[in-house]
């Protein structure tokens, strides 16, 4: 149809249109008659009349357009692919907060059913609904036998070789090589794999984030360097590959697996080298991989002050060694100059920062000043006045020493841009924002450590998004915190709003009156005994909101708030109206009677949260009080950092409103993924098999 006001003004008699364009005359006469901009057509009662009738003629191709466009998954909108999806059986999915592409899986409906009882299939529909990795493994085809001399089958039932260390490597992965005895343990509970029929799928959970160009610190005065930005002992991962589709299978290079030395050092090129697992720069020149090597580096004794020589300290000439397990770098002593490192750690969700998007909470940075890694943040922020956007553009070390001066009415922002994680190192004389009279504070996308961020003055707003303020101030070399319990973050202005979304944190301390708004972020103590949350000694009417929180220690505070939020002024981050009641599935780990206390209990609401026994706090409701929760890891710098744990309750992994784990890894949704790949299961597994998923990370 498509039918234009003209074309329908044109179908009328021309002496209709003469007598309307006259009409059109007079009236604009009586109505605008100063008005040289609009046509007298434009006042014409017939061509008004078209005007209407073409609009909704428009509305209407256009809804027969999306009709037709809705008969297919690719063009169809949103809302029509369940119906899609229900007409070829894909349904009973359970709903992931960060969702998974149902149109392609929609899409790939009839491609994988054509395959299906395939262990293809079954592993792309398993990856497809839960947006895991998943890797499958026939464990039948690795079973020891005895073969017959006519038809013999050299890969099946193989010893061990010891002297095969990347093979070694690889027992009880999903990539093992040698052979196995029969075991006869139900492989859907996960305990058994070894049998005739059983399938496993292999799931990679931790998601692996990069850290790019980052300039390497030195041990001591020697040429050994870390990976890790804060100094210490870290994990390195490999990066995830792309999906190939159902025709190509998954491969072992496609997963986001730790990487070991042994299974590094049998091809150093497969994790090594531009868009590779980790890339190394020293001056100008990057490392080529025919001079990577990997290697124990091990400390030749144990742990202290000061840090013992690694194994093969001081370097081999020609050779940079890398050990992915610690994290650590031996220069060849041939090469000069600083150290750039690119590499891979892992953590459970994006939190507290890092490389992955953020233009949604960034806003508006064109007005935004470059701080150079090589400027002070106080020093170059006090010269523009203390207000502004100030961009940190490189995933670097910066340094921040001393007090920033916020003027009456400004605005403060330090912002590390989309695509770049900021580490601050804090001065000995520390760091203190000082607001004056209704300014406002955004720290964005950094990772402060070395000393607590102070907040004084008569500010109105802070926000902190998406960043660290590193528990224990700083990380010992083997991950644990300096200082456990310290505060890192201080907040001295009374009367302010304090909202931290995203973050991770230690002891954060608030002054009287704050009205303060923590969402999906983890407050770590660093001992379920002391404080995580507490007002300032004498401060009153301090409320506060979690909203899917970790909280491993004690919380206190005047009253729990009942979540409405509004964004401050000025603040790119829109947020809009929460009406649910604000505290809700958050994990209150403490001990010490009480955990958890409220001076007015009377006064807002707990929902959907474990908040332990002997605890102070309001009205709770469908809240759990035993048993505790069970981490994997408490310590910052692991990939496993506050992931609960396989051994806990189902009233702690499935305790939150929307049926998922309780904390702030709700948005992982682990278990409605693992029930999707259980649905897939049901659906792809070819008949007299067994299934079971097995969780490498």
């Amino acid at each position: 149809m498509n039918l234009t006001t003209d074309q329908l003004f044109e179908l009328l008699p021309a002496f209709l249109r003469l007598h309307d364009a006259e009409q059109g005359r007079r009236i604009k006469r009586a109505v605008d008659p100063t008005s040289t901009t609009r046509d007298i057509e434009d006042f014409g009662p017939l061509r008004t009349l078209a005007s209407l009738i073409a609009r909704e003629g428009q509305i209407v191709d256009e809804a027969l357009d999306q009709h037709y466009a809705n008969a297919f998954i690719e063009t169809c909108a949103p809302w029509v692919i369940p119906y899609l999806g229900d007409l070829l059986g894909v349904r009973g999915l359970a709903d992931i907060p960060e969702g998974i592409d149902m149109r392609a899986r929609v899409a790939n409906a009839l491609d994988l059913r054509s395959r299906k009882g395939t262990l293809r299939a079954l592993e792309q529909a398993a990856a497809d609904s839960s947006g895991w990795p998943v890797y499958a493994v026939e464990y039948w085809k690795k079973l020891v036998h005895t073969q017959s001399m006519r038809l013999t089958h050299p890969a099946m039932g193989r010893t061990v070789n010891t002297r095969d260390k990347p093979a070694m490597a690889r027992i009880g992965m999903p990539f093992e090589r040698d052979g196995r005895n029969v075991e006869v343990r139900r492989i859907e509970t996960a305990t058994g794999r070894w049998n005739l029929g059983n399938i496993g799928l292999h799931v990679w959970r931790l998601r692996p984030y990069s850290i790019s160009g980052h300039v390497a610190l030195p041990v001591g005065t020697r040429r050994d360097f870390r990976f890790h930005p804060l100094g210490c002992d870290a994990q390195l991962y490999a990066r995830t590959g792309l999906d190939a589709g159902t025709d190509v299978p998954s491969l072992e290079a496609d997963m986001p697996a730790p990487i070991t030395r042994n299974i590094m050092a049998e091809d150093e090129s497969r994790f090594y080298g531009p868009g590779k697992a980790m890339l190394i720069q020293v001056g100008n020149t990057v490392v080529p991989v025919e001079n990577i090597k990997a290697a124990n580096l091990a400390s030749r004794a144990a742990p202290g002050a000061p840090e013992p020589d690694w194994t093969r300290s001081g370097g081999i000439s020609g050779v940079t060694l890398i050990d992915p397990e610690l994290g650590r770098i031996v220069i060849d002593p041939d090469l000069s100059g600083p150290v750039r490192v690119t590499c891979h750690f892992a953590r459970v969700l994006e939190i507290g920062g890092g490389e992955h998007g953020r233009v949604h909470s960034i806003g508006s940075i064109e007005d935004g000043i470059t701080i150079a890694p090589s400027n002070n943040l106080v020093t170059a922020i006090n010269g523009a006045g203390g207000e502004g956007t100030f961009l940190l553009e490189q995933s670097s070390h910066y340094s921040a020493n001393g007090t920033i001066t916020v003027p009456a009415d400004g605005i403060l922002r330090i912002v590390a841009i989309d695509g770049a994680f900021a580490t601050v190192r804090i001065g000995s004389a520390g760091l203190t924002i000082a607001l004056g009279d209704n300014a406002t504070l955004e720290l964005n996308g950094l990772r402060l450590h070395n000393g607590a961020v102070t907040i004084t003055g008569t500010g109105a707003a802070i926000n902190i998004h998406e960043s660290t303020l590193v528990p224990g101030l700083a990380l010992g070399i083997d991950g644990a915190a300096a200082s456990p319990g310290a505060v890192t973050l201080d907040c001295r202005t009374a009367g302010a709003a304090l909202r931290m979304d995203r973050c991770i944190s230690g002891l954060v301390q608030v002054a009287q009156d704050m009205d303060v708004c923590i969402s999906e972020t983890i407050l770590d103590a660093g001992d379920p005994a002391d404080m995580a949350f507490r007002p300032a000694p004498g401060a009153a009417r301090v409320t506060v909101a979690f909203d899917r929180c970790t909280i491993l220690g004690r919380v206190a505070t005047g009253a729990f708030t009942d979540g409405a939020r509004a964004a401050p002024a000025g603040f790119g981050v829109a947020i809009d109206s929460d009406e649910r009641l604000a505290t809700s599935d958050t994990l209150f780990f403490g001990r010490t009677a009480p955990p958890v206390a409220a001076e007015f209990r009377q006064i807002g609401c707990i929902r959907f949260s474990y908040v332990p026994e002997g605890s102070l706090p309001p009205r709770l409701y469908r809240c759990v009080r035993t048993p505790e929760p069970i981490f994997d890891s408490t310590r910052y710098a692991t990939a496993d950092y506050m992931l609960l744990g396989s051994r806990n309750e189902e009233a702690i992994t499935g305790g939150a409103e929307n049926g998922g784990e309780i904390g702030a890894y709700n948005r992982a949704a682990h278990q409605a993924r693992a029930s999707n790949i259980r649905r897939s299961i049901d659906d792809f597994l070819r008949f007299g098999h067994a299934a079971g998923q097995f969780n490498e990370t």
